[in-house]
C-alpha cells in the first residue's frame, strides 16, 4: 500500500521544486528595481544581497542628451551565468521615485505597476536581452536615471544596474536690452532688469568696476550699488544653462560725482556806488548749474546760474561785501567757494555838510572826528581814491575820536556808519 503512494509523493515534490526555481516566470512584480524610490529589490524573493554591474542598460540616446518628446530605444541585458531562467525589471525615475517619460513595451516584455515598470513577458533559459521604447519627458526635466534589476533562477544571483541620461540643452538666446539708468551717481543704488531669455536657467550680471550687485544675481532684475570707487563702464547680463552661456547684452553707464568746489569769483574788488550800479563776476568749474550768494544780504542782489553772475548794488550800502559760488549737478552740490571780498563805497553827496560829525585834520597827517550821533558805537572807514581800504575800525558814537592812521598828502574818503546814520566826506591832507 505504501508503494502505491510513492508516485504521488514524488510528483508533489517535483511541483514544489519547480515553483521554487521560477517564482515570477511571467514578469516581476512592480517596484523591485532597487531604486531609492522603490526601496525594493528582487533579492526579497530570489535571495542574496544583490551586486551592482555597470552597463547592463544601454540606449540610442545621443551623448548630447535626449530631446524632449522624442522616442528612443532602450536595451536591457541580463549577463548572469547559469542554466536557470532569466528575468529583469527597469524603470526611469528621479531620486524620489517619480516616473520620468513614458515606457512602451517591446518584444518579449510588458509594462506593470501602472506602466511605470517594464519586465520580461516569459522567462526562459535563452533570452537575456530585451528592447523597449521610451518617450523622453517634457523640457526642463533634466537628468533621468533608468534603474534596473536582473535575476537568474532561484536561488540565483541578483544584480543591479543604472543608466543616467541628460536632457539635451542648447545655449540660451542672446540677452535683450537692459532697462535702467545710464547715468548714475556715486554712493547711490540703482535697479536694472532684462526680459526673459529663452533657454536660460540662470542670469549672470556683471557691474562696472567699483560697483557691486547687491541683490537679484541669477534673476532678471538686480540692484546695483555704485560705491565711492565706482567708475564709468558697462553693466552686462547673459543667460546661462548646463550647455553654457549665451550672448550678453551691455548698457554703458556714466558714473558721476558731486562737482568740485568752483574757483574763487573774480571781478571788481572796489566799487563806488556814485558811478557803479552793477558789477559782473565770474568763476570756473565743471557743473550743470551754479548758485551765487552775496553777504551781507543788504549789500545788493546777485543773479546768474552759470559761471557768470551780476550784482546789482544797494546804493544805501557801504562796506565789504562777500561773493561766493557753488556748483550743482544731478548728484548734489559742492561746498561754497572761497569768498571774494568787494569794498563798496559811495561818494555821492560827499560835499554836503552835517552838524553831527566834524572832521579835522592835522599837519602830521592824522584825522580827528568830533562825534555827535545818537548811536553808542560808530564804524569808521578810511579809503583812498582808488577804493583801497586803509582803516576800518569801531569807535564811540559821541566825543572826539582820533584815527590811528597817519596819512600822506592826498585826497581821502571818510565814511561813518552810526546806527541808521551814514556820513561820508572827502578830506585833503596837505603836503
Amino acid at each position: 500500500m505504501r508503494i502505491k503512494h510513492l508516485p504521488w509523493i514524488f510528483a508533489f515534490a517535483a511541483v514544489i521544486t519547480l515553483s521554487a526555481s521560477v517564482l515570477y516566470p511571467d514578469g516581476a512584480p512592480p517596484a523591485k528595481t532597487g531604486s531609492p524610490g522603490d526601496g525594493g529589490l528582487c533579492t526579497e524573493c530570489h535571495g542574496g544581497s544583490g551586486s551592482t554591474t555597470a552597463g547592463l542598460i544601454t540606449s540610442n540616446i545621443p551623448t548630447g542628451g535626449y530631446v524632449p518628446g522624442t522616442t528612443y530605444t532602450i536595451t536591457a541585458t541580463n549577463p548572469l551565468s547559469g542554466t536557470a531562467k532569466m528575468g529583469f525589471e527597469v524603470s526611469p525615475q528621479n531620486i524620489s521615485g517619480t516616473q520620468l517619460g513614458t515606457l512602451i513595451a517591446g518584444p518579449g516584455n510588458q509594462l506593470v505597476g501602472s506602466d511605470k515598470y517594464v519586465t520580461h513577458l516569459l522567462a526562459n533559459n535563452t533570452t537575456n536581452t530585451w528592447t523597449f521604447s521610451w518617450v523622453a519627458p517634457a523640457a526642463g526635466t533634466g537628468a533621468v536615471t533608468f534603474y534596473g534589476a536582473f535575476v537568474r533562477g532561484h536561488p540565483g544571483p541578483v544584480t543591479k544596474s543604472t543608466l543616467t541620461v541628460q536632457e539635451a540643452v542648447s545655449l540660451p538666446e542672446a540677452a535683450g536690452a537692459i532697462s535702467g539708468p545710464s547715468s548714475v551717481c556715486k554712493n547711490n543704488s540703482e535697479s536694472y532688469s532684462v526680459g526673459t531669455i529663452a533657454g536660460a536657467t540662470n542670469y549672470v550680471w556683471v557691474a562696472p568696476s567699483g560697483a557691486s550687485i547687491v541683490s537679484g544675481q541669477g534673476t532678471t532684475s538686480v540692484n546695483v550699488s555704485f560705491g565711492p570707487s565706482a567708475t564709468s563702464g558697462a553693466i552686462s547680463v547673459n543667460g546661462s544653462n548646463t550647455a553654457g552661456s549665451g550672448t550678453p547684452s551691455l548698457l554703458a553707464i556714466a558714473v558721476n560725482t558731486i562737482p568740485d568746489v568752483p574757483a574763487t569769483p573774480q571781478g571788481p574788488a572796489n566799487v563806488n556806488l556814485e558811478n557803479t550800479a552793477t558789477s559782473s563776476y565770474s568763476t570756473t568749474g565743471v557743473a550743470s548749474l551754479f548758485s551765487w550768494q552775496i553777504l551781507p544780504a543788504n549789500a545788493g542782489t546777485i543773479s546768474g546760474t552759470g559761471t557768470a553772475a551780476q550784482v546789482t548794488w544797494n546804493n544805501a550800502f557801504h562796506g565789504v561785501a562777500q561773493l561766493q559760488v557753488k556748483a550743482m549737478n544731478g548728484c548734489g552740490e559742492s561746498e561754497w567757494s572761497t569768498a571774494f571780498a568787494v569794498q563798496v563805497i559811495n561818494t555821492t553827496g560827499l560835499n554836503n555838510k552835517t552838524e553831527d560829525i566834524v572832521v579835522r585834520t592835522s599837519e602830521s597827517g592824522y584825522i580827528t572826528l568830533d562825534m555827535n550821533t545818537d548811536a553808542d558805537q560808530a564804524n569808521i572807514m578810511l579809503i583812498d581814491l582808488s577804493g583801497r581800504m586803509l582803516l576800518n575800525t569801531t569807535v564811540a558814537g559821541t566825543g572826539t575820536q582820533q584815527l590811528n592812521q597817519q596819512l600822506k598828502s592826498g585826497i581821502y574818503i571818510v565814511a561813518v556808519q552810526a546806527g541808521n546814520f551814514q556820513f561820508r566826506k572827502k578830506i585833503l591832507i596837505a603836503g
